[in-house]
Formats: structure tokens, sequence, C-alpha cells
């Protein structure tokens, strides 16, 4: 326990010793008011005495008197931080407020009445120069103003740590409670699509297509191999998520022979840059969904990318019927869109655009916007 109490008292003592801003600070505060002293001494008090003492004992005497206070510091901040964790709390003010200011006040003007005695030939008594300076100098109050200035100064020192440590564990609260959010909505999706792509298989069996089966089957298990087995990365490079896609889309094509076409216009100063990973299966899946499934001949998806003003956008685009026929559909799919959006807006906030619209010439663009991020080291090609 007393271990445990003097690391404590010597950490405050670092943490006040060391600070050059705040030591500074009281520095010149008590460097002040030692001067303003030594001149009243040596111009008002003392004009009128028998004896008087010029600057070189005035000025001396008065830093010495005032610079002591750094020696108490270290431990009002020490009470403080008691005070904040709620251990004794009474019994730390009235320590605080009355028993430490009191001993404050008779200990330095006990030292003052030692120096005063010892070095000056005509003041001999130091119970009479203690008692006088204890309870007849009119000056003994600017002590404790003093010190309750700096037990103010050091409160608000202490709010302010306070404050930040709190601000600082609830920015990381949060940051933690968005991870868990994206990675709950992120695992979402992997069993959406699996779901989907066993019941394909299933029909395929049914069918009696045990070797288009077979062949979905060895696909997914090249794409689960290249997503299940990821490390959980929130944002991954274009290109990752490019090929997680591309992967998709050749199970798909299995379900749909050469209905489904895919076509890409990237532009290559993307490929690097960071995105959602498996932010595009979803988008991907609902378009074949609304647009290819309906399709009584050969369905186009459109995958395509840009920059622009530090930001890059992301496209997939049909030829199916539009939205309005869409709406009329019940979406299997609405949760991975649903899904898709909260995504962006926890990764993103307001600096993402999330566009679903009709193609005047036929079809539905899904267009998403963020800002573009490239990793330390990776060059953007021109």
């Amino acid at each position: 326990m007393h271990d445990t109490r003097t690391r404590r008292f010597i950490a405050a003592f670092k943490t006040y010793s060391f600070d050059t801003q705040r030591s500074g600070l009281l520095l010149v505060f008590l460097t002040l008011i030692a001067v303003a002293r030594s001149l009243q001494h040596m111009f008002v008090v003392d004009v009128n005495e028998p004896v008087q003492y010029s600057l070189w004992w005035h000025i001396p005497f008065n830093l010495f008197m005032w610079w002591n206070w750094f020696l108490l510091v270290p431990p009002i901040h020490w009470i403080l931080t008691r005070l904040a964790r709620g251990t004794n709390r009474l019994r730390l003010w009235v320590t605080l407020c009355f028993a430490l200011p009191l001993g404050t006040v008779v200990l330095r003007q006990a030292a003052a009445a030692l120096i005063t005695t010892s070095v000056l030939p005509d003041r001999s008594d130091v119970l009479a120069l203690f008692y006088w300076r204890l309870f007849e100098n009119p000056w003994m109050w600017l002590d404790l103003i003093v010190y309750f200035a700096i037990l103010i100064a050091l409160q608000v020192v202490e709010y302010q740590r306070i404050g930040t440590q709190y601000a600082t564990k609830t920015a990381h609260l949060e940051t933690q409670y968005i991870r868990s959010q994206l990675t709950a909505l992120r695992s979402q999706l992997h069993p959406h699509f699996l779901f989907n792509t066993l019941n394909t298989v299933s029909t395929l069996i049914l069918k009696e297509d045990n070797a288009e089966a077979e062949r979905m089957l060895c696909l997914l298990n090249d794409f689960l191999k290249s997503t299940a087995f990821d490390s959980g990365r929130q944002e991954i490079p274009f290109r990752e998520e490019l090929r997680f896609i591309n992967g998709y889309l050749e199970i798909e094509k299995v379900r749909f022979i050469d209905k489904l076409v895919v076509r890409e216009d990237v532009d290559p100063a993307t490929l690097d840059a960071l995105m959602p990973g498996f932010l595009l299966q979803p988008i991907v899946e609902n378009a074949i969904y609304h647009a290819i499934a309906v399709k009584a001949d050969a369905g186009l998806i459109v995958i395509s990318s840009s920059h622009a003003d530090g930001a890059m956008t992301v496209s997939v685009e049909d030829n199916g019927p539009g939205l309005f026929a869409a709406k009329k559909k019940q979406s299997k799919d609405g949760v991975g869109l649903r899904i898709t959006r909260e995504r962006l807006a926890y990764l993103y906030g307001k600096e993402h655009r999330f566009v679903v619209e009709n193609i005047p010439a036929g079809g539905v663009r899904v267009s998403i916007t963020i800002p573009m991020t490239i990793p330390a080291g990776e060059a953007v090609a021109s």
C-alpha cells in the first residue's frame, strides 16, 4: 500500500516537474510575486524602519520563499488524483481546504523566521519573529491566496486531463462499436451469397446436370479460398475487389450459360485505391436477379470506375427493365443493398454517395462515390 502511494506521489512530482509549459507559467507567476514583494519591502515597508536592507537581501530571500511553492504542487496534485477516484472524498477535501493550507502557512512563516534570524545580525529571537509573521504580519494572507490559486489551477488541469481521457475512451469505444457493426454487416453477406449459390447447385443436381454442378462447386471452392479466409480487413484495394467479383461472376455464368455478358471499363488509376471488401457482390447479385434473370435474351453487366477531385466512383450497370419493373418484384436481395448502404454510412459518413438510378437507354446504374485513398508506397497511374 505504501509503495503504491509512493509511486503515485513520484508520478505526480514528475508530471509537474517536467511539464515545461505548466512549470514555466508557475515559475513566472511566483517570480513576479517575489520581485514585487522585494520592491515593496525596499521602497514602501522598510522606509520608516531604523534598519533598511538592500535588494541583494530582499530579492534572494523572496525568490527562495516563493519558489518553494514548487514543493507543494506534487502533494496537492496527488490528493486531487485521489479525489478523482472518489476515495475518502470528505477527508481529502478537508485536507486540501483546511489542513494543507494552514500547514503551508505555518511552515513558510517558520522558514522565513529561521532564515531571517540566521542571516541578519539584528534579528536573533526566532520565536518572536515567527509569532509576528504568523499573527501580526498583514501579508500572511497572501500565502493563502497563492495556495488556493495554485489549487484551482491544478483542479482545472486535472479536469482537462480527465476530460481528455474520457474523450479518448469515448472515441475508442465508438471506433470499436463501428468496427463490430461493420464486421457484423459484412458477415451477413457471406451466408447470403452461399445460400443462393448452393440453391443453384441443388437445382443443377435436380436437373441431373452433374457436370455443371461439379464445375460450380469447384468455382465456389476457389472463390471461398480467396474470400472466406480473408484477414477481415474492412478496406482492400479495388483490384482485389475486382478479383472477388470476377470469381463470383464465373459462378453465376454457370447458371446463365451464354445469357450473362460482363464488361469492365476500369480506370487504372483506381486499381490501388481502397474500398470496402465484398462491396460489389450484393450490387451485382441484385442486378443479376432483377435484370439478367428476367430477360429472354442476353443480359449485360458493366463494371466501371473513375476518379476526380480526390474521390473514386465505382458503378455497376445492367440493361434490364429498370427500377419501376424491379419494384414490382419482391427482391430477395434487398438485404444486400441495405447492408451496403449501412457499411458505407459507417465507414465514410457524409463523405460518400450511393445512387441508384435508371439509365436512359434502359437498365439501372448503381454508383458509389467514396474518398480515394491510396496505401503508402502504391503509385497512382496517370
